[in-house]
């Protein structure tokens, strides 16, 4: 098992195993409608619009050999904060945008593979649904915490989100 740069012939493995994990991961906190409901398509149109251009976006993938099975990815957000209008988070403007495994993978070390090669020991920030338990534990292993903010996913039944953060890097 590894974990490398996602790459422009990565984008249909990754549209699967995105809608794959968002119906692991959200299982009990959205509807069984809304989650039969997610789009290979939308996130086909994602993936090409991060990496199937001359800058791709730097996004990372969890392979179990030739298969992908999850990724990670980071952005610097735009000044003055995110775009969601929060303001800016005390550890600067680098934010996980995503990182998910298939079920089948967790626990094997994939995942902090997956948030080093997004943030390395860098300062960041990211949001991870309040009703995820696992995934806030996980995060709290690598330093981060929640810091007071919160938002709603309209567009996701209004999924309840937390904003977390890690002003210094992973804990030793």
């Amino acid at each position: 098992m590894s974990v490398r740069r996602a790459l422009a012939p990565d984008v249909e493995r990754l549209a699967d195993v995105h809608v794959q994990c968002w119906r692991e991961t959200y299982r009990g906190m959205l509807s069984d409608a809304f989650l039969a409901s997610s789009s290979r398509d939308d996130r086909l149109a994602l993936w090409r619009h991060l990496l199937d251009r001359p800058d791709p976006a730097e996004a990372w993938v969890a392979c179990d050999g030739a298969t992908v099975v999850g990724f990670s990815g980071a952005r610097t957000l735009p000044a003055p904060g995110s775009p969601e209008g929060h303001p800016p988070p005390a550890s600067g403007n680098l934010e996980l945008w995503g990182l998910y495994l298939l079920a089948s993978h967790q626990g094997l070390g994939l995942g902090r593979q997956l948030l080093e090669a997004a943030l390395g020991s860098r300062a960041a920030s990211l949001w991870v649904a309040a009703g995820n338990s696992r995934a806030i534990g996980f995060y709290r292993r690598f330093g981060f915490e929640p810091d007071g903010a919160e938002d709603r996913l309209a567009s996701w039944e209004d999924l309840p989100e937390i904003r977390m953060v890690r002003p210094d890097g992973p804990p030793a």
